[in-house]
C-alpha cells in the first residue's frame, strides 16, 4: 500500500512538473514567436552602403585607346584568356578586344551578360559587335568599380542577393554538405544530431556537427558561440519557431546572406554575394564548380580554410566538397576532374576595395547627408552610384603626387585638385592632399585660400554682362589709389610694377594685368561682384573691400571649380555633385539625381567671350607653357598667384571639363611658386595622362570676328597686321580708317570729286 502510494505521489508530482514545464516552454515559445517573427521579418541583418564609380560606356566612334580598355577591364577584375565563353573574361587581338561583360544590376535595372567584340581604328572605337551574331551595337556599358563602402555599426559587410540569382549548383551543394534534410525537418533534425553523435564517438573527437542550416543561422544572428546546454536549448527553440513562421526559401536566402566568410580588416565579410567578390572578383552567378566548392567548404571554418593564408588546406577542403558534388551527380566526371585539377585562383588582394579614394568618398558622405533616405536603409543595404571616373581620378592622384613628392620641393608643400564636367554638373575626380589614399584633411573641400588672379575672369564677365563692353574695349593700365570702407588707402600694383597705359580688355586678361582688373572691378562695384560670386555658388564669408578685385576672397578648390564651370556652361550655374543615384541591394531606386535647374548668371555671348579670353591665356599669355602638353588641342586656362607666393593656382578649361589645381602650405608660409611655375605643371602632367577634348570656339551670333586697334579698340581694316582679331558685336568700320586707327585725310581732289 505504501509502495502504491509512493508511486502515485511520484506520478502526480512528475505530471504536475511536466505540465508546468510544458506551460513554461509554451509561454517561452509564444514569447520567442512574437519577438523573433518581428525581428526576423524586418531586422535580420544590417547591410552597408556600397559605393561605385561611374560606369564606363563604350560607344561607336568614341575616342579610346585599346590599351586603355584593357586597363579598365583589368581594374574591374576581368581575366585575360583566349577563351571568352564565360563572362568575366576578355581576349586581345591586333586591333580588337573581345569582352564578355558580366551581368550587373545597374542603377536603371539589371543587364545580362553580353559578349561583344570592340574594334579599334587608331585611337577610336570603330565598331561594337555582339558575338557571335555579329549585330552592330551603338554602345556597351561596363559594370562600375567598387570604390568604397559606408559600413554599418555592426561592422558587417554584405551584398544582399535574392535566391533567384544564386546558382542551383551552389544551393544543392550547400544542402548536401551542411543539411541534407533541410526541406524535410522543422528547424531541428534529431536524426542529424544522433548521426553526428555516433560519428564523433567513433572518432573520439568532434568530426561532424548536427546543427541544421536553421540552427546555424540562429547562432550567427542571435546567439553567442558558447557551448552550453542552455544555449543549445535556446538555439533549438528559436530554430523551431523560425521554421514554423517562415518558409524554407526565406530561411535559405537569409542564410546565404548571413553566413560568415572572413575579415576585410576590421570589417566582417558576410553572405555569398559579397564573398564571391571578395575572393574571386565575381558576381555570385558567375562562380565555377571549383569556386562553388571552395565557398561551400569554407563555411566550416573561414579562418581555418582561408585560401590566401592556407592554400593547401583550402584546396583539400575544396576537393572534399567536389567529391560530394560528384557522388551526388551534381557535376559530371569531366567537370569533376577539371575542377580538381584547377588551382585556387583567388584574388591576391585581401581588400574588398582595392583602390580607395577617401577624399572623393568624403564628398559622397557629405552629399548623403542632404539626401532623404529611409531611416532603416541598413535593413536593405544601399548601392551608391557616383560620377567618379577612375581613369581621371588616377591621373589626378599621379599628377598631384608627382609635383608634391618631387625632389627639391618643400616637404610641407600640399595641394588639392578637382575635375568637374561642367555641362553635366558632376565631379569626376577629386584629391585633397599629397596622401590621396589616406583619410585626412580634405583641402579640396575645406582649404579656404585667396584665389588671386582667378578673380579676373569673373570681373570681366560681370563688366561685359552689366555694360556695353567686350574684349575689344580699351582699359587703363595706370596707377590708381583707392580707399576701403575704413578710409585706409590702397595702391595696387602689377606683378612687374610697370604700367602699360591703354590696352584691350582681352590683353589685360591674357597678360593678367592687375590695375585694369581693379579699375574695371570698381566700375562694376564691389557689392555687385559679391552678388555675382554668390550666384556662382560661393557660400563662405566675403569681405566687400576693393582688394576683392585682386582675389582676396578665400575659396576652396571646389568653390573655384563651381565658378569656372558656370563660366564655361554658357553662363549657367548648377551645383556640382558626386552622387548620381542610390538603390537598395535588390535594385529598388531610392534616389536618382535629376538634372538641376540651371540658373542664368551670364548671357551666352558673355560666356563665350570669357572662354575665348581664357583660351588666349594659354595660346599667348601667362599659361602658354601649357601648350606643350596639349598635342594641338584647344584649351583655356587662368593662373593665380597670391601675395608672397603663398598660393599657386591654375584652372584649365577644355571641351568638357574644368580642372582646378591649388598648391600651398597648411601654415600659409610662402612656397615660392607662381601659378605657372607650380599648379600649371600639375595640370600639364594631368593632360599628359588624359589628353583633353578640344574647346569649341566657333563664334556664335550676334558676335563676329573683327580687327581692332590694340590700344584704342578702334575697328580697323581686316588686312592690318597690327590689329587684334577678336569676337565682338558688329562695330561699323569707318570709311578711310587707317591701320593706326585714324581717319585718313582726303586731298582736295578726293574732297571735290569723292573717292
Amino acid at each position: 500500500m505504501i509502495k502504491s502510494r509512493w508511486f502515485q505521489y511520484l506520478f502526480w508530482t512528475s505530471f504536475k512538473i511536466g505540465l508546468v514545464l510544458i506551460a513554461v516552454i509554451g509561454l517561452y515559445a509564444i514569447y520567442l514567436d512574437a519577438s523573433l517573427s518581428r525581428h526576423f521579418s524586418n531586422e535580420r541583418y544590417q547591410a552597408p552602403a556600397l559605393v561605385y564609380a561611374g560606369e564606363v560606356t563604350l560607344e561607336k566612334n568614341h575616342p579610346m585607346r585599346l590599351q586603355r580598355l584593357v586597363d579598365i577591364l583589368e581594374r574591374v577584375g576581368y581575366q585575360r584568356n583566349t577563351n571568352t565563353e564565360q563572362s568575366g573574361y576578355y581576349s586581345v587581338g591586333e586591333s580588337n578586344v573581345m569582352v564578355h561583360r558580366r551581368p550587373f544590376d545597374f542603377s536603371d535595372g539589371p543587364q545580362m551578360a553580353q559578349r561583344v567584340q570592340v574594334n579599334f581604328r587608331g585611337e577610336r572605337i570603330e565598331s561594337l559587335k555582339s558575338w557571335p551574331s555579329g549585330r552592330e551595337l551603338e554602345r556597351l556599358r561596363l559594370e562600375p568599380e567598387l570604390i568604397g563602402r559606408i559600413s554599418t555599426l555592426s561592422k558587417e559587410d554584405r551584398l544582399l542577393v535574392g535566391l533567384e540569382v544564386v546558382p542551383n549548383l551552389l544551393i544543392e551543394t550547400l544542402l548536401k554538405v551542411e543539411d541534407q534534410e533541410f526541406y524535410h525537418h522543422q528547424g531541428v533534425s534529431p536524426w542529424s544530431i544522433l548521426r553526428a553523435l555516433v560519428a564523433n564517438l567513433k572518432a573520439g573527437r568532434t568530426v561532424q556537427g548536427g546543427s541544421t542550416l536553421t540552427q546555424q543561422l540562429v547562432k550567427n544572428i542571435y546567439l553567442t558561440r558558447e557551448q552550453t546546454l542552455w544555449r543549445k536549448f535556446h538555439e533549438a527553440m528559436m530554430s523551431l519557431v523560425i521554421d514554423y513562421r517562415f518558409d524554407k526559401n526565406t530561411i535559405l536566402e537569409t542564410y546565404l546572406n548571413e553566413v560568415y566568410f572572413g575579415q576585410d580588416g576590421s570589417n566582417a565579410i558576410h553572405g555569398i554575394g559579397l564573398a564571391s567578390q571578395f575572393y574571386f572578383g565575381k558576381q555570385v552567378q558567375e562562380l565555377s564548380p571549383s569556386e562553388i566548392a571552395l565557398m561551400v567548404g569554407m563555411i566550416k571554418g573561414p579562418s581555418y580554410y582561408d585560401p590566401r593564408r592556407f592554400p593547401e588546406r583550402a584546396r583539400e577542403r575544396r576537393d572534399t566538397v567536389l567529391k560530394v558534388m560528384f557522388e551526388n551527380d551534381l557535376v559530371g566526371k569531366d567537370n569533376f576532374v577539371a575542377a580538381v585539377e584547377q588551382k585556387l585562383d583567388v584574388k591576391e588582394s585581401r581588400r574588398l576595395v582595392e583602390h580607395p579614394y577617401p577624399h572623393y568618398m568624403d564628398l559622397v558622405r557629405r552629399e548623403m547627408k542632404r539626401i532623404v533616405l529611409p531611416e532603416d536603409w541598413q535593413d536593405t543595404g544601399l548601392k551608391i552610384f557616383t560620377h567618379l571616373q577612375v581613369d581621371t581620378q588616377n591621373a589626378v592622384q599621379r599628377s598631384l603626387a608627382k609635383k608634391l613628392m618631387a625632389d627639391g620641393e618643400d616637404e610641407k608643400l600640399e595641394g588639392a585638385m578637382v575635375v568637374a564636367d561642367y555641362r553635366r554638373g558632376t565631379v569626376t575626380a577629386l584629391a585633397g592632399g599629397r596622401l590621396s589614399q589616406a583619410i585626412g584633411y580634405n583641402r579640396a573641400l575645406l582649404a579656404l585660400r585667396p584665389i588671386g588672379s582667378l578673380m579676373k575672369p569673373v570681373i570681366y564677365a560681370a563688366a561685359m554682362q552689366d555694360s556695353n563692353i567686350g574684349l575689344n574695349t580699351p582699359v587703363a593700365d595706370e596707377p590708381v589709389t583707392l580707399s576701403d570702407k575704413n578710409g585706409k588707402e590702397w595702391q595696387p600694383l602689377n606683378y612687374d610694377e610697370e604700367f602699360s597705359g591703354s590696352l584691350l580688355l582681352y590683353d589685360a586678361l591674357v597678360q593678367s594685368r592687375n590695375l585694369p582688373a581693379v579699375r574695371v572691378g570698381m566700375e562694376v562695384g564691389i557689392d555687385q561682384l559679391v552678388r555675382y560670386l554668390r550666384e556662382l555658388g560661393v557660400t563662405t564669408p566675403l569681405q566687400a573691400y576693393p582688394s576683392l578685385t585682386l582675389g582676396s576672397a578665400s575659396l576652396s578648390p571646389m568653390a573655384v571649380a563651381r565658378i569656372y564651370s558656370a563660366l564655361m556652361n554658357d553662363g549657367h550655374y548648377q551645383p556640382l555633385t558626386a552622387v548620381s543615384s542610390i538603390t537598395t541591394h535588390q535594385g529598388e531606386v531610392l534616389y536618382r539625381r535629376q538634372t538641376p535647374e540651371q540658373k542664368k548668371v551670364f548671357d551666352q555671348s558673355v560666356s563665350y567671350l570669357t572662354r575665348y579670353g581664357l583660351h588666349g591665356v594659354v595660346a599667348e599669355g601667362t599659361a602658354s607653357r601649357l601648350q606643350s602638353a596639349l598635342a594641338g588641342q584647344i584649351v583655356g586656362g587662368k593662373t593665380g598667384t597670391t601675395n608672397d607666393y603663398r598660393d599657386s593656382w591654375f584652372v584649365a578649361v577644355d571641351g568638357e571639363q574644368v580642372v582646378t589645381v591649388w598648391l600651398g602650405r597648411d601654415d600659409n608660409q610662402p612656397v615660392g611658386l607662381t601659378g605657372s611655375s607650380g599648379a600649371l605643371k600639375v595640370a600639364a602632367d594631368f593632360y599628359g595622362y588624359l589628353p583633353p577634348l578640344s574647346m569649341a570656339l566657333d563664334v556664335p551670333e550676334p558676335l563676329l570676328m573683327q580687327n581692332f586697334h590694340p590700344t584704342t579698340g578702334q575697328r580697323i581694316p581686316e588686312d592690318c597686321n597690327n590689329g587684334r582679331k577678336l569676337p565682338a558685336e558688329e562695330v561699323r568700320l569707318p570709311e578711310d580708317i587707317t591701320c593706326d586707327g585714324n581717319i585718313r585725310e582726303k586731298n582736295w581732289w578726293e574732297r571735290l570729286f569723292g573717292g
